[in-house]
């Protein structure tokens, strides 16, 4: 893994803190994105008293705004491009709101920012890991609705993101032909999104959910891409997933909406 370069959104806690880490020690160069500058460089100080001599690098943007996802590629440049992506950062909101940009607010920063982020890269990419949920089996796109401006709840919203996070990575491959992506259910996970969605919910702590992940993310599996894993285990995504006209819908109106 020598001279690569990973960037790991959401990796100034929980999961994605814990993917960089195991990375980084493995001897990529990692870049630890957060929204905060303070989290990042909090993160940064952290990690690099746990793994002295470990290569690792911050930046900070949020990705519910698509100008920030743009200032962000720009501090990303200046750092090297990353051949590796792991679209880690996600949300799960208890009260609908809508961007900025017009979008609604679980849409944008799960899906809409991760998307734009990684066409923006992809240039320099081999390899993207989106981390999706076992809620996209319950989830569907609202093609006529996609601000959810009627029937909104927060576990559809969330459901929602996650089936276009599994989408996003099946599609890749028919628009970036160098791009190996998957899309990985970490399981259960002690999180402040797993609390935030669901409540005191006991789950994986974040260091037990991170290692399959970074095995995509180092290039240790011979699936194909597109490949959907549970729990660290190739597996059949849902049918809404699998429905090629749905996926190709998707990427077109995503292309739209991150203004592309």
């Amino acid at each position: 893994m020598a001279d690569r370069v990973v960037l790991v959104t959401g990796s100034t806690d929980g999961i994605g803190r814990h993917i960089a880490r195991q990375l980084a020690a493995g001897g990529m160069r990692v870049l630890v994105h957060g929204r905060s500058k303070p989290k990042v460089d909090a993160a940064l100080e952290a990690l690099r008293g746990e793994l002295p001599g470990a290569e690792l690098d911050g930046v900070s943007f949020d990705l519910g705004r698509l100008s920030d996802v743009r200032r962000g590629v720009e501090q990303i440049g200046k750092l090297g491009a990353p051949q590796v992506l792991v679209n880690n950062a996600g949300i799960f909101a208890t009260e609908r709101a809508v961007t900025s940009d017009g979008l609604e607010m679980t849409f944008a920063v799960n899906h809409v920012g991760p998307f734009l982020l990684t066409e923006l890269l992809a240039s320099g990419l081999d390899r993207v890991v989106n981390v999706s949920s076992v809620a996209h089996t319950r989830g569907r796109i609202h093609f006529d609705d996609l601000t959810m401006a009627n029937g909104w709840t927060g576990y559809a919203a969330y459901a929602q993101s996650k089936l276009a996070n599994v989408m996003h990575a099946m599609e890749l491959q028919h628009h970036h032909a160098g791009i190996t992506a998957y899309s990985i259910h970490p399981g259960t996970v002690a999180t402040k999104l797993l609390r935030a969605g669901f409540g005191p919910i006991t789950g994986l702590k974040p260091e037990a959910a991170a290692p399959p992940i970074a095995r995509l993310a180092a290039g240790d599996a011979s699936e194909p891409t597109g490949t959907y894993f549970s729990d660290g285990v190739a597996t059949p995504p849902a049918s809404a997933a699998r429905d090629d006209a749905a996926r190709d819908r998707l990427w077109d109106v995503s292309r739209q909406l991150a203004k592309i």
